[in-house]
């Protein structure tokens, strides 16, 4: 049976609520996959552009996602997946993309906002559409369970010397993995798994981790999942880029349904003071400066966070 969300529904929730029951990332993905994709068509909500990745980026806003975080910023279009979003073949979205670069002179793109390895055929074809052009870079924003499961899906994107993976770790630990995203504790290893893939075939990645937030990750799991990174590569432990959970509203309403406002309550009295809720930073001290104490580093980190606290994602 089909529906607006998943196929077939009882797959996975649209959101998490006590007592779920742990669900296969990669089923949901195929599943998911029939719905938002048609041939080499893929269904996205909205084009525009952010202020990310220093110069600014073009970002086409892919919906339907294999994971349920939480704290997932995407808005209701990651589990809304018909009613929000129309087809688009690569070729439109390129020149949809191209539109939005142009009106801010912009020498980046991607597509985000949900999980954009689902429709590997669309992607693919993209970013050979991007490899041709004047572009200098596609990124692409991956929860890495699909590279994690296809070695030859991340050996496909080898051949493309303009692509930027950014590897997005949700938790430290199996348990964690499962009460934050929803999927079952075996899935777990598959970003890992996806991140050796990455590094054997070359490619140009990095790995980042809402793991800068201590009201979403508690010491220990972030020690753990630094440890399992460094296992890999410690070089990757050391450049990891550490995340904050920004409360947008589509955010807040995730967080609540899985009754866990304890961890947004503490801080949201004050974020209801003008402007301080613009610029509200609770954060753990990044990994790049725990071996070499630098004053400017760390106001460099609280800038960025700052930043991207105002401007959002």
């Amino acid at each position: 049976m089909e529906s607006d969300t998943c196929t077939p529904t009882d797959l996975c929730p649209s959101h998490l609520t006590p007592g779920f029951k742990a669900f296969d990332p990669v089923r949901v993905a195929e599943a998911t996959e029939r719905v938002v994709c048609k041939g080499n068509k893929r269904r996205y909500s909205r084009f525009g552009w952010t202020i990310n990745y220093k110069t600014g980026i073009a970002t086409g806003y892919v919906v339907g996602c294999c994971l349920r975080c939480i704290y997932c910023w995407a808005s209701e279009t990651r589990d809304r997946l018909v009613k929000t979003s129309d087809f688009y073949s690569p070729q439109e979205a390129f020149e949809r993309l191209t539109s939005e670069a142009k009106k801010k002179h912009l020498r980046q793109i991607r597509i985000s906002d949900a999980e954009p390895t689902i429709g590997k055929e669309h992607l693919l074809e993209l970013i050979e559409l991007v490899e041709r052009s004047e572009f200098d870079r596609f990124v692409l924003e991956t929860n890495g369970i699909l590279f994690g499961v296809d070695k030859d899906y991340v050996r496909s994107l080898s051949q493309f010397r303009k692509v930027y993976i950014r590897v997005s770790l949700k938790a430290g630990t199996a348990s964690d993995f499962t009460q934050k995203t929803g999927a079952a504790p075996e899935a777990f290893d598959l970003p890992f798994q996806a991140i050796r893939h990455l590094r054997d075939e070359g490619l140009n990645f990095s790995v980042a981790a809402m793991s800068a937030d201590p009201r979403f990750m508690s010491p220990e799991e972030r020690i753990s999942l630094i440890g399992k990174l460094a296992s890999i590569d410690p070089a990757l432990a050391l450049n990891l880029e550490e995340e904050m959970v920004v409360l947008y509203p589509d955010t807040v309403k995730r967080i609540e349904a899985m009754k866990l406002d304890s961890y947004a309550g503490r801080i949201r009295a004050l974020e209801r003071i003008p402007v301080l809720g613009r610029f509200l930073q609770v954060s753990y001290q990044p990994v790049s400066t725990l071996a070499r104490k630098s004053l400017v580093k760390s106001l460099k980190y609280s800038v960025r966070a700052f930043r991207e606290l105002y401007h959002g994602t």
